[in-house]
């Protein structure tokens, strides 16, 4: 099964902590949809989901799991509580080929939530070590700044 990481699992090393056998198949784009951090249903629950957008770009590494490793994945994300879904993507890859995935989204309706430092430190890391283009990185830094801010 495939696998679209776009937020705390951009670091391998941190991936494969959760999924073990996790094979990274290439680095991608998913169009208009924007990285957001939300609140799950639960209140011991947050962190990121996508946000539909027109124009917006959202990259990440596409996965490719072992259907034991996409259900410690599931374990992880708390997906028998619907703390977060499976969510069907198209992205699109460094040859502009369109590929299928599945990601994960918080479901219902967007709360914000200003992350801790702690959950946007594997983020912050996989910024350092994906070849994303520079503006996305900025950019995604400049957000998560600014979502932060908010808690203050």
């Amino acid at each position: 099964m495939n696998y679209f990481a776009y937020g705390t699992l951009l670091t391998e090393d941190v991936m494969r902590k959760v999924a073990k056998g996790a094979r990274n198949l290439g680095y991608m784009r998913l169009d208009n949809y924007a990285l957001g951090f939300g609140k799950c249903s639960q209140p011991d629950f947050a962190g990121c989901t996508l946000i539909p957008q027109d124009g917006a770009v959202t990259y990440g590494i596409q996965y490719e799991l072992s259907d034991e490793a996409m259900a410690d994945l599931d374990t992880a994300a708390h997906v028998d509580e619907r703390q977060w879904i499976h969510f069907p993507v198209t992205l699109t890859d460094e040859n502009g080929q369109k590929v299928q995935s599945t990601t994960y989204i918080i479901p219902g309706e967007h709360i914000d939530w200003p992350p801790t430092d702690k959950y946007v430190e594997p983020i912050l890391l996989g910024l350092t070590h994906c070849p994303f283009p520079e503006e996305y990185k900025h950019g995604l830094r400049a957000m998560i700044a600014h979502a932060q801010a908010e808690k203050a």
